[in-house]
């Protein structure tokens, strides 16, 4: 019995080390590559990379749509999902890991071609008062039922 706890235990133990990245194994796509770890970032060979391998495609694509006059966004999913891969790639082989590179240029590409994709907008208002009013009848009806059962109470025969 005492075997099967320390067994489990360690195999506890031994996953816990495993998804937090210090155990020898493969590497987990949410850890920093090994080689990074003691590697510095090439930040100029991860622009000169970006640009060369992710941006010039993706820009090439969303050349064919049509995103001065209408939001690409459905139509352009596939490009921005190999757009997001690319740059995690880049990011792996230069060791440039920090979120903040990739976020300036997401900006950049979001404000050129996604500036017409609007958020979702409120439901009309019939919607919206069919939402509401339950929210707001019964709080109010539910006093009046409590009232109507005690008045209902003391009208009722009592039996012996």
């Amino acid at each position: 019995m005492e075997r099967s706890e320390a067994f489990m235990i360690a195999a506890h133990l031994i996953m816990c080390l495993a998804f937090a990245g210090l155990v020898e194994g493969e590497e987990l796509p949410w850890t920093v590559p090994k080689r990074c770890r003691t590697l510095p970032c090439d930040k100029i060979k991860y622009d000169a990379d970006v640009h060369k391998y992710c941006v010039q495609p993706f820009t090439q694509h969303m050349a064919t749509t049509e995103y001065q006059h209408n939001c690409p966004w459905p139509t352009t999913r596939r490009y921005y999902v190999d757009l997001m891969m690319c740059l995690e790639n880049q990011a792996k082989l230069t060791c440039c890991t920090d979120v903040s590179y990739r976020h300036h240029l997401l900006m950049e590409i979001h404000e050129m071609y996604f500036s017409l994709c609007s958020y979702m907008k409120d439901p009309g208002v019939p919607i919206r008062l069919l939402l509401i009013i339950p929210c707001v009848i019964i709080p109010l009806m539910t006093p009046f039922l409590f009232q109507c059962f005690k008045l209902l109470e003391y009208r009722l025969p009592k039996g012996n």
